[in-house]
């Protein structure tokens, strides 16, 4: 089972999964960063 809206730090903007999201949605929701933080657990776990 997909726990990614779960993990989706701005699910009310996820139009997917967290690793599909395009560089400019990723600044949408979190501003200027280098790494999507909402995959920062999937790497942890991983």
């Amino acid at each position: 089972m997909c726990t990614c809206k779960t993990e989706c730090q701005k699910p009310e903007e996820l139009k997917g999964r967290p690793e599909e999201c395009p560089p400019q949605q990723i600044e949408k929701c979190h501003g200027q960063t280098l790494e999507h933080p909402c995959l920062a657990p999937q790497k942890k776990s991983a």
